[in-house]
């Protein structure tokens, strides 16, 4: 039987070492992509830090540090790190990304903590839009509340890249919210 304990050990350890492949997509809509790997170490504090979340609202503020590392991890193999807060202040940059690029993101990034099975609290939901003043159209990745069913924006795009995203109640992200 020790023997049998000590395989089921090394076959999980094995299971747990790879590296997973996620895309990440920039260059304003989504015209380019790439790929980056979420190591063995990066997947053990995701989950570290998804884990300490009791309450849905906790879990929002773990999801906010999660989104912001996938984005770290993803800017080291990949152009997106040149990005700028909304869409003119980085220019010609290659890893430029405007609201397109930063809802279809995050939302890659929220399915793959639900996926991992690190959400108690949310699903992912389709991402979301407002147009408030008409021509001011903008997405923004979604969060459900799966205890009160509210909806939560989850918005990477209003900050300099590495900044963690935004996470306000989708009812007021539509009226126009900005930080």
């Amino acid at each position: 039987m020790r023997g049998w304990r000590w395989l089921w050990f090394w076959l999980l350890a094995i299971g747990n070492s790879h590296a997973d492949t996620l895309p990440v997509c920039y260059y304003y809509g989504c015209k380019r992509e790439a790929r980056f790997d979420v190591g063995a170490d990066d997947k053990e504090r995701l989950a570290h830090l998804l884990a300490g979340g009791s309450t849905a609202e906790a879990e929002r503020e773990a999801v906010k540090t999660a989104v912001q590392q996938l984005f770290l991890i993803a800017g080291k193999s990949t152009p997106i790190w040149q990005d700028k807060g909304r869409n003119f202040p980085d220019g010609g940059a290659e890893g430029r990304m405007d609201c397109v690029d930063h809802s279809s993101n995050v939302t890659t990034f929220l399915r793959y903590l639900q996926d991992q099975g690190w959400l108690r609290f949310h699903t992912v939901a389709k991402p979301a839009w407002r147009a408030p003043w008409i021509v001011d159209l903008h997405y923004t990745a979604v969060l459900h509340d799966s205890g009160n069913g509210q909806d939560w924006a989850v918005d990477s795009w209003f900050k300099d890249f590495g900044a963690p995203p935004e996470v306000v109640p989708l009812a007021i992200w539509k009226e126009g919210y900005s930080p």
